[in-house]
């Protein structure tokens, strides 16, 4: 239980990490640089760092990570840099709105791999939860204003959704052999370096802008954005998230990362100044209600396999 509380927090945390990433990034972006370049640098930073980590705290695992190179090409390519790059690449067609509604769409694939794959059927207060959730985060960000939609966008968001799902999937797949800090420094590399190969490309060109960044009409050095985009909104989100997938599995890990909508807006309208209206509220409000209940399904779920594996032991 204190090993699902820990999880739970972590993931928490990951989650309000994630979402600094938007007013970051939105301060870079608006000094005229390319979606590309902060990718490219946001993933090479991150990568560096957390190589560092890993050379530090688990040398052992870094080297035995050659055992583990299925894992952590899939995790680098398709889990980190996939998810971002065609997320980025929707936005040229759809609204960030209905692009990320579209991405948190994730959970429910997650439930129906491990339904139909590992045959856990999730509780019904599980499902319900991620449907309640759902719906919360679609009024969030607000996506029943959102224009116009667009094939090309609606199939880069759906593929940047499926890559979703993979990430929460390949976190929880960390063990004694291939610790989080581990799989995160090496899945970064390889993200990194798929990143720069499609700037290479000019599937995402890489264009460096500004020196100076603007973040609620303040000015402040574009590397001090970068620098926290790199630190806060990819090392410690990342490594929150994958050790708090390990905890607590990719189902609960997918579904309480929809907070990830609540601290955006919030963070949206504290340093960007962007309003929150009242539809939000509500919106946010059955967000929390339904990881509640969902977190309350898989309570309920793994209290009913303890009694069972405690009957079992009795007769």
């Amino acid at each position: 239980m204190v090993v699902a509380r820990a999880g739970v927090w972590l993931t928490v945390a990951s989650g309000l990490a994630f979402a600094s990433s938007g007013p970051l990034a939105k301060s870079v972006l608006t000094a005229e640089w390319s979606p590309g370049a902060v990718l490219a640098v946001r993933l090479s930073g991150a990568a560096a760092v957390m190589l560092v980590l890993a050379a530090l705290a688990e040398p052992e695992g870094l080297r035995g990570s050659v055992h583990h190179l299925r894992t952590i090409g899939a995790f680098g390519v398709i889990a980190l840099a996939g998810v971002q790059a065609t997320f980025f690449l929707s936005l040229e067609y759809l609204q960030v709105g209905v692009s990320l509604m579209i991405q948190f769409l994730a959970p429910i694939v997650v439930i129906g791999w491990d339904w139909v794959v590992r045959g856990r059927r999730p509780s019904d207060a599980t499902l319900l939860g991620a449907a309640v959730a759902l719906c919360g985060a679609a009024l969030v960000i607000d996506v029943f204003d959102a224009g116009g939609l667009s094939l090309p966008g609606l199939g880069w968001a759906a593929l940047s959704m499926l890559c979703n799902a993979a990430f929460f999937l390949l976190s929880a797949r960390t063990s004694d052999s291939l610790r989080p800090v581990v799989l995160l420094g090496t899945g970064l590399t390889v993200a990194a370096v798929t990143s720069w190969t499609l700037g290479v490309l000019t599937v995402l060109p890489i264009h460096l802008g500004s020196a100076t960044a603007t973040m609620a009409e303040r000015h402040l050095p574009a590397w001090v954005a970068l620098v926290l985009l790199i630190l806060l909104s990819t090392v410690v989100a990342y490594l929150c998230g994958v050790a708090g997938a390990a905890r607590i599995g990719a189902t609960l890990m997918s579904l309480i990362l929809l907070s990830e909508v609540l601290f955006a807006v919030a963070l949206s309208w504290l340093l960007l100044g962007e309003a929150v209206a009242p539809i939000q509220l509500f919106g946010a409000l059955l967000v929390i209600g339904g990881i509640a209940l969902a977190r309350y399904g898989a309570d309920q779920r793994a209290a009913r396999r303890g009694e069972t594996a405690s009957d079992r032991a009795l007769t």
